[in-house]
């Protein structure tokens, strides 16, 4: 692997690390997400209903916003993407994972409150996306001229925690906005309620609750959320390579197989407190496998892709772990992009309808 990549690599495991010790979940985030899923499943309907609704108010803000074509690569310079949506049911199930079993239950039988709780995850899934990409250019620019390190980032991160939550606590937006090229402004809460025609019963205050409550949890990260698209960004090129004496490389027409595949997780509870770093690796070992690009055995392009994220230094309940991802992706998931990302699909309707479906 090439010094650019292992670096980026690295320091995507190094964030991943930070963020999983810092979990505060009950069982915590492991390799292999069992014991995860039980609580999630409880609300299996209504998070599938969820995500659905991500993909679609996304896609109908980005139309809104931007002409342009979106790229295949999951870091866009909009934050109405696929990332947006990532970051938000990370915030919605590692929330509900945090919570004492009360509590948690009640996002089971109160269907407003689990509207409420979804709405403001989107809200701050789009705000973090945002912030995000201002401190990876304001990075890129620094780093360009000579005054950012890697080692000073990742110190950093911590550093940054009350900074970090007082940002996304912010309400209006517009401060965050006017930082940015393009000048997008996430819209607040009121305008959230009205795109996505929210029952009459949430309210902006309602909202702007929820997020001083999240952002004041446990649960809330304290530095750049990890998520699988990033890993696969990490791993991008402009062809497809994986051979022998090549790194492995992702070219654009792959690259999106791989984020289509993974937004596609996202409705499988199964998924859920899985590293990220796991389920990249099987993701795009199962993209390679199925690439026109690539005429190697699965057995090599697994071993070259675990190998190019977590090194050479092989560990037995990593590649279990590994191996069960790609044996549900196998088993549960159709590769293709979910119907919200049709470029004719409108929001109607809130995430959960008064009866379910």
């Amino acid at each position: 692997m090439t010094s650019s990549i292992q670096t980026a690599v690295g320091y995507l495991l190094e964030r991943e690390v930070r963020q999983t010790s810092n979990s505060n979940t009950p069982e915590g985030v492991n390799f292999s997400g069992c014991g995860l899923t039980t609580r999630l499943n409880l609300n299996a309907v209504w998070r599938q209903k969820v995500v659905h609704w991500y993909f679609t108010l996304v896609a109908a803000l980005r139309r809104q916003h931007f002409t342009a074509v979106e790229t295949s690569s999951s870091r866009t310079d909009n934050p109405f993407s696929r990332a947006s949506v990532h970051a938000a049911v990370h915030f919605l199930d590692n929330y509900l994972m945090s919570l004492p079993s009360e509590r948690a239950l009640r996002y089971k039988r109160d269907r407003p409150a689990y509207q409420l709780l979804a709405t403001t995850c989107l809200l701050l899934g789009m705000r973090l996306t945002q912030l995000d990409q201002i401190k990876e250019k304001e990075a890129r620019k620094e780093e360009t001229a000579g005054h950012h390190t890697l080692g000073e980032d990742l110190q950093g991160g911590l550093k940054r925690a009350k900074t970090h939550r007082t940002n996304m606590n912010e309400v209006s937006a517009p401060t965050v906005a006017r930082t940015t090229s393009a000048g997008v402004a996430i819209p607040n809460a009121a305008a959230i309620l009205r795109i996505s025609a929210a029952p009459e019963s949430m309210s902006e205050h309602d909202i702007l609750f929820m997020v001083r409550e999240m952002t004041g949890s446990a649960s809330f990260p304290r530095s750049k959320v990890v998520t699988a698209l990033h890993f696969i960004d990490a791993l991008c090129g402009i062809s497809t390579h994986a051979s022998e004496d090549s790194p492995i490389s992702l070219g654009p027409a792959d690259t999106e197989d791989a984020c289509r595949l993974t937004d596609a997780t996202l409705r499988d509870t199964r998924f859920s407190g899985l590293r990220p770093s796991v389920l990249a690796c099987a993701v795009v070992t199962h993209t390679l496998a199925r690439s026109y690009s690539v005429n190697l055995s699965l057995a090599f392009l697994r071993r070259k892709v675990y190998h190019s994220i977590f090194g050479t230094e092989d560990d037995p309940l990593l590649q279990a772990s590994v191996r069960k991802a790609e044996s549900n992706l196998l088993g549960s998931i159709q590769v293709g992009a979910p119907p919200s990302r049709n470029r004719h699909a409108v929001p109607t309707t809130h995430l959960i309808p008064l009866e379910d479906e």
